[in-house]
């Protein structure tokens, strides 16, 4: 088997020790990590491997995005800034549009974003229909991630996503054979409910009985008072989930703005993972400002992780711009500098990411055994200068433009700063036309303030 040693960089490890390594090592065989140090002894004790310089390079392990909607990337930026009901006026009709070829497509869109900003590890928000289509694009790509298909059983409409709680379960178990029977083990699947009260009781507990039974995660979005579903005066409370018995640590959240303190707590006692999606929750004017606990959940010891959230929403895929926002707003939320520093922040996109997916054994870190799946970021950049501390450098200064090489399981997937094995071009062009097509179908017009000559 191949060995391939990278060599001379700068290493932030987030091993529990949280080393960073000074011309530092890292030693790949296959699809993981052999041996990682100083440069001196690991080329010691490791003789004959392929070298990759990397003394002018910044390493770390892949990002990882715990909450992202593939699909909506074929309408990026679509919504106005003042649409009023723009799931049901704008979201849904897009969704019940889409074709196998749109929704492939826009994961296309979505994952090569997603690796040119760092990102090797993802979960879908659980809004997928053409679950064998997206398969298709990761492996294409090369990224590791969770799939999850649109599931929910209270709504009557659209039409195209009603479904009965039995059938809504039984999709969800032929989803995971058949992901699992790709015999690819950076593509998996978790029953992931939309959530936000369109869930029956019985849907929940029978996605925590198939996670439970086949040892994966699920998870919904909650307490995030998105229009035409979930108002803030009907939010169930975490109590509720604690009395049909979900709560526990294969369960990850998403959003969670509007909580309770002893909501909190019920959270850190069953060791629920949270995904926070920070640019979203401004951009949809969720007052986290005001609401929001997450230093508090951090403080506690609660994983909380990040996520980019859709193309309507964040309208990127960019972790390094969700890392500068937790970083900057949370200190000025509370009138605090010791709030949320890089280093906390920097843990949320890596190894609590990690853990919110149960990965922390595989990813997260660069450690002895885990996956090789990492970022190395090209230092002749006027960010990266001086390197004084690193991490800083990463959350406040860094952009997705140093970002130079990316492995996943070992392997390039990204090399100074290009797709391996995927036509950008193609896929952009693909977007572009293919994008009118849906907006035509679904009879929505593009609404621009200024005239488009």
């Amino acid at each position: 088997m191949e060995r391939l040693l990278i060599d001379g960089g700068w290493i932030i490890t987030m091993d529990p020790e949280r080393r960073m390594i000074q011309n530092g090592a890292i030693l790949i065989e296959g699809d993981s990590i052999l041996a990682i140090g100083k440069s001196e002894q690991i080329k010691e004790m490791f003789r004959g491997a392929r070298v990759l310089d990397a003394h002018n390079k910044v390493i770390l392990p892949g990002f990882v995005d715990t909450h992202i909607h593939l699909s909506e990337h074929i309408v990026r930026s679509l919504i106005p800034d003042d649409a009023k009901d723009w799931m049901s006026h704008w979201l849904m009709p897009i969704y019940s549009s889409l074709t196998p070829e749109e929704e492939y497509y826009s994961a296309m869109l979505a994952l090569i974003e997603l690796i040119k900003t760092g990102t090797t590890t993802f979960c879908e928000a659980g809004t997928c229909f053409y679950i064998d289509h997206i398969a298709e694009a990761m492996q294409k790509v090369g990224i590791r991630g969770i799939l999850g298909r649109w599931t929910w059983d209270l709504p009557p409409n659209p039409e195209r996503m009603r479904q009965t709680t039995e059938q809504a379960l039984s999709a969800n178990e032929d989803m995971i054979r058949r992901v699992k029977g790709l015999a690819d083990d950076r593509i998996i699947a978790w029953p992931l409910l939309l959530g936000m009260g369109t869930a029956s009781d019985e849907l929940m507990k029978g996605a925590k009985k198939i996670a439970d039974h086949i040892g994966v995660g699920f998870g919904f979005m909650h307490a995030s008072s998105i229009p035409s579903m979930e108002t803030k005066d009907k939010i169930q409370p975490v109590n509720h989930f604690d009395e049909i018995g979900i709560l526990g640590k294969n369960l990850k959240l998403t959003h969670m703005v509007y909580i309770q303190e002893h909501e909190v707590d019920l959270l850190k006692k069953y060791g629920v993972k949270i995904s926070h999606c920070p640019t979203a929750a401004m951009k949809h004017w969720k007052g986290i400002s005001k609401y929001a606990r997450f230093p508090e959940m951090v403080s506690k010891g609660i994983c909380v992780s990040l996520g980019v959230d859709s193309a309507n929403s964040s309208d990127h895929s960019n972790m390094l711009k969700l890392m500068e926002l937790v970083a900057c707003a949370y200190k000025d939320f509370s009138m605090s500098e010791s709030v949320f520093p890089a280093e906390t922040v920097l843990e949320m996109a890596t190894i609590r990411g990690a853990e919110a997916l149960l990965l922390q054994k595989k990813i997260g870190s660069l450690e002895v055994g885990k996956r090789a799946d990492l970022i190395l970021f090209d230092r002749d950049h006027p960010e990266w200068r001086p390197l004084l501390n690193a991490t800083h450098n990463l959350v406040y200064a860094v952009s997705e433009r140093s970002i130079d090489t990316v492995f996943v399981s070992g392997k390039v997937v990204l090399d100074q700063g290009r797709m391996i094995g995927v036509d950008e071009g193609e896929v952009y062009e693909k977007v572009e036309a293919l994008s009118r097509k849906i907006l035509e179908r679904a009879n929505i017009s593009v609404s621009q303030r200024w005239p488009v000559i």
